[in-house]
């Protein structure tokens, strides 16, 4: 994994929301400004970070969980504005370790 970040605002946000899924997978090195946040969620795109899925699985805290990691992080930002990735780390995996 690269430690270089990138910085997406709503000029190149685009770029990441070509297809139609309705799904947008980040990884720790793409950084969204609020304004790009903004037109990510007036679109009704769901963020999901890949770092929080892949270390749930790391930590054998269940790996077979995907719609359970998407439907949490999808209420995380959408009903509670939770956009920071380890907050959202931490719940999904202490979620996890609750269910299994």
């Amino acid at each position: 994994m690269s430690k270089n970040k990138i910085l997406y605002n709503t000029q190149n946000i685009h770029e990441l929301i070509r297809d139609k899924s309705g799904v947008l997978e980040l990884d720790s090195n793409i950084i969204l400004t609020p304004s790009a946040m903004d037109l990510v969620k007036t679109k009704g795109i769901t963020i999901v970070y890949k770092n929080g899925k892949e270390d749930a699985c790391n930590n054998n805290n269940g790996c077979g969980n995907d719609d359970i990691i998407k439907s949490i992080t999808k209420i995380l930002i959408d009903k509670y504005n939770i956009t920071d990735e380890k907050i959202i780390k931490k719940v999904i995996i202490e979620v996890l370790k609750g269910i299994n």
